[in-house]
């Protein structure tokens, strides 16, 4: 018996679209809150090897210093739930994992989030991480870039990358409403 005996005809692929669709939405809905987390069990994971040995996708990095913004006075899961339900933000699970040294502790990234204006298809994104700064509030970091659904290899190269932008965009999108701006300065 050959392997494609045992494939489904098209009509019965076809027929089995709309079960594997809802499938996928139902794991999308039930996983999707808590993608931090398997991101934070991933980074934590990953970190106890040496890098050199762990696969590029895997790697556990420290976020540019010139993605800092500043820090959230609010804890990362306030924060990240007011991204995520208030702005549209949506959590990501491609996306590098991050962590860095704080006061002598690893701190891991607690939300990696998008904010996509034109929509998964649309060209650009505002990327956004939070950490926990070890006080109840968040540090947060930010850029802009190319949507990697729309243009994977120009977002890889980090064409149209810029920390800057970044920022601008996050202050734009919020609206000056969340923070002071006097007082939003990094721990």
């Amino acid at each position: 018996m050959f392997l494609t005996d045992r494939l489904p005809s098209f009509k019965q692929a076809l027929t089995a679209m709309p079960v594997i669709i809802a499938v996928l939405v139902f794991l999308y809905r039930g996983i999707g809150p808590h993608m931090w987390r398997v991101r934070l069990h991933a980074a934590q994971f990953f970190s106890r090897f040496p890098q050199q040995y762990v696969p590029i996708p895997a790697k556990v990095l420290p976020p540019p210093e010139s993605e800092f913004v500043g820090v959230w006075d609010e804890p990362p899961e306030i924060v990240r739930q007011q991204l995520t339900e208030d702005y549209a933000f949506k959590q990501l699970f491609r996306a590098y994992l991050h962590a860095y040294n704080r006061q002598e502790n690893m701190t891991y990234e607690v939300a990696s989030c998008a904010y996509r204006p034109n929509g998964i298809t649309g060209q650009w994104q505002l990327h956004v991480r939070l950490f926990p700064t070890g006080d109840g509030r968040t540090d947060v970091w930010a850029h802009w870039e190319l949507n990697p659904n729309v243009a994977p290899l120009s977002h890889l190269r980090r064409e149209g990358y810029d920390p800057d932008r970044g920022e601008q965009k996050l202050r734009e999108l919020l609206d000056d409403h969340v923070w002071d701006r006097d007082t939003w300065e990094p721990a």
